[in-house]
């Protein structure tokens, strides 16, 4: 199994290595940045001379890949993460076999070689994200792909202006207030796998290419907390009693349709 990540391990690199900026940058001797971000003075001077190297970067000739290159995919990740589309754990690893196997190394004739590398095992992503601190495994949630691009702050703190603005104009209270959503869902559509995202980017969402609508749902709720019973409209020409569960919470209504979405008669009932 991979091993836990170390917070307190990870806090004195983090100390480590603002120990050594401030030494090359003249800000301190090595005996006083010893002292003032209290980590080890043998480290310290070693790190600064270059003879002593970080431990994620110590066993970098048997890892199957460089430093350099695990920080690009860390890199990639982090992309991905803001766009709403983390990789994997088949894809960083089939991406990471592709890094490896396009190595190639120069020949004392100068030719070009390359080289074979035996195939990258089942839990090289797990000790992959265990040596990088910024990134973790989740199971995201998924949300429309036009929902996740489109939103912008500006946006949104614009909407939320206008809104207070008819508020006050009409003095609208909140038991006035009501929202309706038609909401679509596929019967039986599979729950998304793990993912690996950088931690640090607040985005556990994962990008769909849209809803396949074979159930619809209509849900109305108050500013007040209160709201009305949803309805639940299948894709059918008749309706049957098989379709719905013998516990019901609260007053659900069922109903259906032909085309599968809402129509007048399903608004007034």
């Amino acid at each position: 199994m991979t091993r836990p990540k170390n917070p307190e391990a990870a806090e004195r690199e983090a100390r480590l290595q603002e120990a050594i900026t401030a030494v090359l940058n003249n800000e301190y001797t090595c005996h006083t940045a010893a002292t003032v971000f209290n980590v080890p003075r043998r480290t310290l001077y070693d790190r600064v001379k270059g003879n002593k190297k970080p431990r994620n970067q110590a066993h970098e000739p048997n890892q199957n890949l460089t430093h350099m290159e695990e920080k690009e995919l860390v890199r990639w990740i982090t992309r991905l993460t803001i766009s709403g589309f983390p990789p994997r754990y088949a894809t960083l690893q089939q991406l990471a076999e592709i890094i490896r196997n396009r190595r190639v190394k120069e020949a004392g004739d100068g030719e070009v070689q390359v080289t074979v590398f035996n195939k990258i095992g089942e839990q090289w992503v797990r000790r992959f994200i265990a040596r990088h601190s910024e990134l973790s495994s989740i199971r995201p949630r998924s949300i429309d792909v036009s929902r996740l691009k489109d939103p912008s702050p500006e946006r949104l703190q614009r909407w939320f202006d206008d809104l207070e603005k008819v508020l006050v104009e009409f003095n609208i209270k909140p038991k006035n207030m009501y929202n309706m959503d038609e909401s679509g869902f596929a019967i039986g559509e599979k729950e998304a796998g793990r993912c690996i995202i950088n931690a640090e980017v607040r985005q556990q969402f994962q990008a769909k290419p849209g809803r396949q609508e074979w159930v619809t749902v209509v849900e109305c709720i108050c500013a007040d907390t209160s709201v009305v019973p949803p309805l639940v409209i299948f894709k059918a020409q008749n309706l049957s009693t098989e379709w719905i569960p013998a516990s019901i919470h609260g007053h659900w209504r069922f109903n259906c349709n032909s085309k599968g979405w809402t129509s007048n008669e399903h608004g007034l009932d």
